[in-house]
């Protein structure tokens, strides 16, 4: 049989070299979908910089270091401390320097530490940026390392209409594929909206509660005044003049008849805790045997500063003509006071519940006695404490208090509300 050659087939490359690199293509985009090209550190960036100037930033190490065990926060202050916190004892970085270094725009914050709860590294003064921290001493700068990890975020108090999220981060790999030698120490703060779940402020009336198995109370009755009543209302007012400057601010009654107890779960120091307030306020009445005793008192904690209270009464008397009691009297202002004990340990406690019983860790909240530590579980190592003033506003035994009081008490909501912000240094929003 006769061999028939086939015809040879001509390659048409106008339509082969086109398909070719259609179909080349699609594989393309088909490997990258399904197994992606990893870069280093991708997605790890800050401020805004390019990932390779975020690892170069990053990825140092330091040859004097200071690493820390424990932090917690009070109000709106941030302590970082050496060793493992023991209430009432020292820490070997009181006394020392403190320097934030925003990497952002190399702007350095520097914070002197006391042994003040509420005089450590204040968060409302920090811009945002991402920050090295470190401890100075001698003049020597030490990069500040951890003993652990650590992946904390907290809220500042609210202003200009928002609020600062706070990021506490002590690692040794943020880059991820990079591990370092040391936990290094960082604090990321950005802009964030307002917390409406989290109070910045949380007011709290005396009356309706019984905190020691006796009965409820409901205050001093006296003239037609009744204490729970009157601190209510009191309280609703102090709220409405904290909201005019953005303050978002809550009240541990619902209403007026309301009983409710200081502690326990659901408790009033619970509520704080749970919506993550940074000032609680407690409102009372005081009264005495002796009608010429006068004035307002307010216990702070043995632990924080007294600046709060000496602001709120040195305004009162500026404004309202409420003056400090003299029962107390204080090198800056009369009326400002500390009351603490020793429980079965040994240990130094404020004494008021209110004060102590709010304060997290710092003021050694859930652990002076057993009946704490089983109500209060919740706030034992609770590291986000509130910073807390019990106020008795007046006298109602006194005729010049009690008279101020029926007259003008919205004054004395509106000066405190005014002190308040001029404490955190705020101004009133503009509608």
């Amino acid at each position: 049989m006769a061999y028939v050659k086939k015809p040879r087939r001509k390659i048409k490359w106008k339509i082969a070299i086109p398909l070719l690199c259609l179909v080349l293509s699609v594989v393309y985009l088909l490997v990258n979908v399904l197994f992606p090209r990893t870069e280093d550190n991708e997605g790890v960036q800050i401020c805004s910089y390019s990932i390779s100037k975020t690892s170069a930033l990053l990825e140092q190490e330091y040859e004097r270091t200071y690493e820390i065990s424990d932090y917690f926060f009070y109000g709106e202050n941030l302590s970082f401390l050496q060793e493992p916190y023991v209430l009432g004892e020292s820490d070997d970085l009181y006394g020392k320097t403190i320097q934030l270094r925003n990497l952002c725009n190399d702007e350095k914050i520097l914070f002197q530490l006391t042994n003040s709860v509420d005089q450590q590294i204040d968060l409302g003064e920090l811009e945002d940026g991402f920050y090295e921290v470190y401890v100075v001493n001698n003049l020597q700068e030490y990069r500040m390392t951890s003993s652990s990890e650590i992946d904390d975020v907290f809220h500042t108090i609210t202003r200009n209409n928002q609020s600062k999220k706070v990021e506490v981060i002590a690692t040794n790999n943020y880059l991820k594929d990079t591990e370092l030698n040391h936990n290094y120490v960082y604090l990321n703060i950005t802009s964030d909206k307002v917390q409406k779940d989290k109070y910045d402020i949380l007011i709290d009336p005396f009356g309706g509660n019984d905190d020691y198995g006796t009965g409820v109370r409901w205050g001093y009755q006296i003239n037609g005044l009744n204490e729970n009543d009157e601190m209510y209302k009191a309280a609703l007012v102090l709220k409405e003049k904290l909201e005019e400057y953005g303050f978002v601010v809550g009240v541990t009654k619902n209403s007026m008849e309301q009983q409710i107890n200081t502690n326990g779960v659901d408790g009033r120091a619970y509520i704080g805790y749970e919506h993550e307030a940074k000032l609680y306020l407690n409102l009372q009445f005081n009264g005495s045997d002796y009608s010429s005793t006068s004035g307002i008192e307010i216990t702070h904690s043995y632990y924080s500063s007294s600046a709060l209270a000496n602001q709120i009464i040195h305004d009162l008397e500026e404004n309202v003509g409420l003056m400090g009691s003299t029962l107390y009297p204080g090198t800056i202002q009369n009326g400002v006071l500390t009351n603490t004990a020793e429980n079965d340990e040994g240990v130094l406690y404020d004494n008021n519940s209110v004060v102590r019983e709010t304060g997290g860790v710092a003021t050694g909240a859930g652990s002076m006695n057993e009946s704490m530590r089983e109500e209060n579980s919740f706030a034992t190592n609770n590291k986000k404490g509130m910073q807390a003033l019990m106020m008795r506003l007046i006298y109602v035994s006194n005729p010049v208090d009690y008279k101020l009081w029926v007259d003008d008490y919205e004054s004395i909501m509106s000066s405190i509300a005014d002190s308040i912000a001029t404490y955190y240094q705020i101004e009133i929003e503009d509608n």
